[in-house]
């Protein structure tokens, strides 16, 4: 790390003292930066920080600026940064971050810092506008530690969950939950109890606070309290599958396109979901050249399906889309059974277990991704009828057949986890994002 010294008689006193002097009297009307991450009093491990949060004015914002600055022992500035590489000075510094969206009245930033050294630190965020240059410092002051995990083989694997859906359902209002269908909270503990997290995408708007709703009367959504229970019971990380599950392809002008994609970020970020940056699920897999761009400049990663491993060299490259194997159930694999040639929507079959270990089983600088919907297990209804069926109780998942192809048998959910590298690493995308370096903007 390169730091520029100057004599004690020269050192700030701290952020606070620095701020009294050079704050103008009036602030920016209305202008307000909020820190989300890191939150105040809290430790990061590694090298390297990433100050994000929202900002807010009634005039247009031309700047949202941090100044990142070393404490010693008082709690008191010694050196601020100066440049995001790591260098330090002991004179006042504060760096521009990257807006998104750029120059409008409210969005959210952020501002790497890489190559600390361990101590404690202070962040201070302000926001320049084009009536006033500084707004009132809203601060944080966190730690740094060093990483002593062993270091990761570099070969990833990401189990998701489309949608979050909740649970199978049945009935006009989803008043019916068959014996059987496995609650998304279940499969977190089936994959708790081998040591493994997932990942999930949310549509805010179909999201309510406590009431689980209902979606094309066959699935049934979680709320926030069931997604918050899951994060800090079972570690699961929501990311952004969109504001409202709408066709980014149909859309004309970048407002529309944020505001279904980047403006989902300080939301979750404000219900403590604070990695949702990592990657956006475009919905429905819609995108084109003009949502990738806006979408790149909040998410590290996009979502698209696929049915291979990811190459590093690849998801590192615009606009940075990771493959991913989205998991069908359907007509079983056997032909002398009538699940066979049974009606499914989109002839799906279901997909045998041993593909999706083969997704599951990534070399150095692979990543795998395999996304579920809905997990059951046993067998409800009738083949042919009009309401959700399935079968799973057969040992040989050839003979197990579901009547949606969101549906997917929970003894073949298993074969494929079980099948998984024990040397990849299980990470969601905002770790993989920090990995391989990967930063939106």
């Amino acid at each position: 790390m390169k730091t520029t010294m100057r004599t004690a008689a020269v050192l700030t006193t701290g952020l606070a003292a620095v701020a009294a002097t050079t704050v103008p009297a009036l602030a920016a009307a209305g202008a307000k930066a909020t820190i989300l991450a890191p939150t105040d009093g809290s430790t990061v491990t590694g090298t390297s920080v990433i100050v994000r949060g929202g900002y807010s004015a009634e005039a247009s914002v031309r700047e949202v600026r941090v100044a990142l600055c070393k404490l010693n022992a008082s709690d008191l500035c010694t050196a601020y940064l100066s440049n995001v590489d790591g260098t330090f000075v002991t004179s006042y510094k504060s760096l521009a971050a990257t807006l998104s969206p750029n120059s409008q009245i409210a969005g959210s930033y952020t501002i790497t810092g890489s190559n600390l050294d361990p101590g404690r630190y202070r962040a201070a965020a302000f926001v320049v506008t084009s009536d006033n240059p500084k707004s009132a410092p809203t601060t944080s002051t966190f730690t740094l530690q060093k990483d002593t995990t062993p270091p990761p083989t570099n070969a990833f694997i990401t189990i998701a969950f489309g949608r979050s859906n909740w649970s199978v359902a049945a009935g006009g209002d989803c008043a019916i939950v068959p014996a059987g269908a496995r609650t998304l909270e279940q499969n977190l503990q089936d994959l708790q109890s081998r040591g493994l997290k997932a990942q999930g995408g949310v549509i805010l708007n179909r999201t309510d606070p406590t009431i689980r709703t209902c979606y094309q009367q066959q699935v049934l959504q979680p709320t926030w309290t069931d997604l918050t229970r899951m994060r800090e019971s079972y570690g699961f990380t929501a990311v952004s599958q969109g504001m409202n599950y709408a066709d980014m392809t149909k859309m004309t002008t970048d407002a529309q396109r944020f505001t279904e994609s980047g403006a989902t970020v300080p939301i979750l970020n404000s219900k403590g979901f604070t990695r949702a940056w990592g990657m956006f699920n475009y919905p429905n897999n819609k995108m084109d050249a003009d949502a990738n761009r806006v979408v790149t400049k909040s998410f590290a990663f996009g979502r698209v399906y696929g049915t291979t491993v990811n190459t590093r060299a690849a998801v590192l490259t615009y606009p940075y889309l990771v493959k991913t194997v989205s998991v069908m159930g359907g007509r079983c694999n056997n032909k002398n059974l009538a699940c066979y040639t049974m009606s499914v929507k989109n002839n799906q079959r279901t997909a045998p277990p041993s593909r999706l270990a083969r997704i599951l089983n990534p070399k150095a600088n692979e990543w795998g991704v395999v996304q579920f919907y809905r997990v059951v297990e046993g067998s409800y209804g009738v083949m042919g009828g009009k309401d959700v069926a399935w079968d799973c109780t057969s040992t040989d998942w050839r003979n197990r057949w579901t009547s949606h192809p969101e549906i997917y048998c929970r003894n073949s959910f298993l074969e494929a986890i079980d099948g998984r590298s024990a040397s990849a690493t299980n990470a969601d995308a905002a770790q993989v994002a920090v990995a391989w370096g990967r930063t939106p903007g």
